[in-house]
């Protein structure tokens, strides 16, 4: 599920590029198309057998109208966009995806992660500074698309080496609450985001509340 939400973002994307000079002529700066970059260090509390490594890549692409404030050039942006984090683990994996408790167990792994899928919808004030630079703080709610866990490892104990995937993992929160900011220079900024609840349900898996860094771009 997970790739087939890659792959319509990351078409959507290129489209997008590809008509942004017509776009940004038609709407003359009322729309504003993003992609991001970043790494997600948690900041949830300790779990059993549960430790991500340092970085986890992921990405997230959106489109917003803007909404003038007053004469001024600043806006207030309201749109909708799609966000995919992936969690690698470390020496552990997902044993038993679909229970209502989620559990991790040890193992020795080549790769070992956990896949979320989010359909976002961001509101974000852009103030801006001598047509160049931008400030932007915002905040969006996320609704899980998806979800998949992937190992590659020895996990079954029988000298093995097993290739796992599960989709649809249990106990996840449906409904996430980040913050971000942006900090850009013509088209690049960087970008910092915190979700502030846990992505998976109280008591029923690890606690999982990302702290977000990286780099985004805006053609338009």
């Amino acid at each position: 599920m997970k790739k087939h939400f890659f792959l319509l973002s990351a078409l959507l994307f290129v489209s997008f590029i590809a008509n942004a000079q017509l776009i940004k002529d038609r709407f003359s700066g009322k729309v504003t198309m993003g992609f991001d970059l970043y790494t997600d260090i948690n900041t949830g509390d300790k779990y059993e057998n549960f430790n991500l490594r340092n970085i986890n890549q992921g990405f997230g692409t959106y489109l917003t109208y803007n909404f003038p404030m007053g004469e001024s050039k600043h806006t207030v942006s309201l749109g909708a966009g799609a966000s995919f984090h992936n969690y690698y683990m470390k020496k552990a994996w997902l044993a038993s995806p679909h229970d209502y408790a989620i559990t991790f167990e040890e193992a020795e792994t080549k790769r070992s992660k956990l896949a979320l899928a989010y359909f976002d919808i961001p509101l974000e004030v852009n103030f801006r500074i001598a047509d160049k630079f931008k400030i932007s703080f915002g905040a969006k709610v996320s609704f899980l698309m998806g979800s998949s866990s992937k190992v590659i490892g020895y996990v079954y104990g029988d000298g093995d080496k097993w290739n796992v995937r599960y989709n649809n993992i249990n106990a996840l929160e449906s409904i996430t609450y980040s913050t971000f900011a942006r900090v850009g220079y013509r088209c690049v900024n960087l970008f910092v985001g915190y979700q502030f609840n846990n992505s998976f349900k109280k008591d029923r898996g690890p606690q999982i509340m990302p702290f977000s860094i990286g780099i985004g771009i805006r053609p338009f």
